[in-house]
């Protein structure tokens, strides 16, 4: 999921390298529950090779390895690939390597399901990237993409956005969204992508979850180092930084329950397709 587009603001490999354990944890309790799904969906069984693209920190590649799959993980971070070492170690016949996913290093129709949750639709090309999921994919096997609905990103990403808005109306606008976030966060968008990729009998399927935690206070600190990727936060003082916590933290509130949890509803595309031939 880390793979990013060039000229976007998460597109600092080095960043994701410092980053690499801190998104473990407060991102992958968001993206976990849309790999174990796209699993299910694709059937992923025991002694089959995956190949998982942008694998992030490992939410699909370990989940996959757990089931028993034979898999190779890649990234194009460097420290997001050292933890999936250190994930993936316990587990016979899988490895992370640093890799291009628009450019994969490996042959020609290797694997039985070949995913990228939320890192396609993040490349500077990603109708290559699409095509290079295919082109390791086995004949008949199953390519399985993910992309969040909506052009914002999912979990706390759009209210960020909100708030600093908000305080600052005069923030300079967000680089440009990727195109692949653009195409693949719609169902005809991803189906008519991956049917154009090479794959036949596509469906795409709508995902829910939610995003949050057990206290404000707790996702605060969350937000708190999420934040701290955006240039546009980074740039602000003290005060200003304050002022847009503030105001995240007042559009959290509707999404806190009885309970004093915090659920943000989150919406994914899925799509699962056969490689002709």
């Amino acid at each position: 999921m880390s793979e990013r587009a060039q000229n976007h603001p998460s597109s600092d490999t080095s960043r994701w390298n410092v980053m690499a354990v801190s998104y473990e944890r407060w991102a992958e309790p968001l993206t976990v529950h849309f790999a174990r799904e796209a699993l299910g969906l694709a059937g992923c069984r025991a002694g089959e090779r995956v190949l998982d693209v942008a694998a992030g920190t490992g939410a699909l590649a370990v989940a996959a390895a757990e089931a028993g799959a034979l898999v190779l993980a890649t990234d194009f971070s460097p420290g997001m690939v050292g933890r999936l070492k250190e994930r993936l170690a316990g587990f016979g016949g899988c490895e992370a390597r640093v890799m291009d996913g628009q450019a994969l290093e490996v042959e020609d129709g290797r694997f039985d399901a070949s995913f990228s949750m939320f890192g396609v639709m993040m490349f500077p090309d990603f109708e290559r990237g699409l095509s290079e999921l295919v082109r390791a994919t086995r004949g008949g096997g199953q390519v399985v993409v993910g992309a969040w609905v909506g052009q914002e990103g999912a979990g706390p990403s759009p209210l960020l956005g909100q708030a600093l808005r908000k305080v600052f109306p005069e923030t300079p606008p967000s680089p440009p969204t990727p195109g692949g976030m653009a195409v693949l966060g719609t169902a005809a968008g991803m189906e008519a992508a991956l049917r154009k990729a090479g794959c036949t009998e596509v469906v795409v399927h709508a995902v829910e979850s939610t995003w949050g935690g057990a206290s404000v206070e707790g996702v605060m600190g969350d937000v708190e180092e999420m934040l701290g990727v955006m240039p546009q936060f980074a740039g602000l003082d003290g005060e200003g930084q304050g002022r847009v916590k503030g105001a995240f933290r007042e559009l959290i509130a509707p999404y806190v329950g009885e309970d004093g949890a915090v659920r943000l509803p989150v919406q994914a595309n899925v799509g699962v397709g056969r490689k002709a031939g």
